[in-house]
């Protein structure tokens, strides 16, 4: 088996510290990727791993590693937000960790043909599962306000406007069809100045987000995690951006026992914070690794007081920073 494949996977030993995997319990890696994570989870403890990824070709990687695992790790191609039926169609009901790698992938920002990167001259594509809606769609049918709305929205660009009256322009006389070409319109409005990222990145990152709608799938695996998480159960989540990074902090937050004695009107505590102060990477990983630099990790246990999974839940995505 070639280890090569997993040396991406970022915060390693922060994962593991975190999720702290234990003998003869269950975890689910609901972004199994090219099993990196799952991998290391698996040789800490004699667990077992519900690897969970809604990218066709990162299961078919994966299925390398499950033969080398065996019955200990499990794969289905499907969303995380189907977390409950997922892990419930294996025969589980509860499970000791839930961990998330949010965000692409290095393995299919480094696919040219999927189109997720501006860095490649490649089909404006950026699905995750190859089903429904490319960007090519998208950029070349959608009107101009709707456009400049999902760029501010989940790329949290402040030049959506302009960007989306020039992509409309530039539509009209030839349909946009590659990365390349949408890079160099949003180029054109968002110059370099000495911003560290390239002036694509944040509409790029709205596109992807909003195709594969990630701020909705996230929204629901932590409401799941909610009904999965035995007692003491950890759930940790990896964000690189502050859109998913504002969701977890505060769904963690609300729902947590130290946040209730500020609100009773508020719903039984259901986590305890590990640490409120956000986990970074080091400064070593981020030389080796620079998708590692904008990584944000964040955790916390299953508290006691809300065990029973018939209580009332008043969960709104709105209240949690969705969008």
């Amino acid at each position: 088996m070639n280890d090569n494949i997993y040396h991406k996977s970022v915060m390693i030993d922060e994962v593991i510290a975190s999720l702290k995997p234990s003998d003869n319990e269950v975890y689910v890696d609901c972004t199994v990727g090219a099993g990196g994570h799952s991998k290391n989870i698996l040789d800490t403890a004699k667990c077992r791993v519900i690897g969970i990824d809604k990218d066709p070709e990162a299961i078919s990687i994966c299925k390398e590693l499950q033969k080398v695992y065996a019955d200990r790790f499990s794969l289905t191609e499907g969303t995380f937000g189907n977390i409950k039926e997922i892990v419930n169609s294996v025969g589980i009901n509860f499970v000791n960790g839930i961990f998330l790698d949010l965000g692409v992938s290095s393995m299919q920002l480094t696919s040219p043909e999927r189109g997720f990167s501006f860095q490649y001259n490649s089909p404006l594509d950026m699905r995750m599962n190859k089903r429904g809606e490319k960007a090519y769609d998208l950029i070349n049918s959608v009107n101009e306000n709707s456009l400049a709305d999902i760029i501010f929205r989940y790329g949290e660009e402040r030049k959506s406007r302009k960007i989306a009256k020039e992509i409309v322009k530039k539509r009209k006389v030839k349909k946009i069809s590659t990365t390349s070409e949408l890079s160099e319109i949003i180029t054109s409005v968002v110059r370099f100045k000495h911003s560290k990222i390239h002036p694509a990145t944040k509409t790029f990152q709205a596109l992807r987000i909003y195709l594969n709608d990630e701020l909705k799938e996230l929204y629901k695996v932590l409401v799941a995690s909610e009904e999965l998480l035995t007692q003491g159960g950890r759930l940790v989540v990896i964000a690189f951006h502050s859109l998913e990074d504002r969701i977890v902090k505060n769904f963690i937050r609300y729902n947590s026992v130290s946040n209730k004695k500020y609100d009773i009107l508020k719903p039984e505590s259901s986590f305890v914070y590990e640490s409120r102060k956000v986990i970074r990477p080091s400064r070593e990983e981020i030389e080796l690794n620079k998708r590692a630099r904008s990584a944000r990790l964040r955790c916390a246990f299953r508290s006691s007081s809300s065990l029973d999974r018939n209580h009332h839940m008043n969960h709104n995505f709105q209240k949690y920073g969705g969008v």
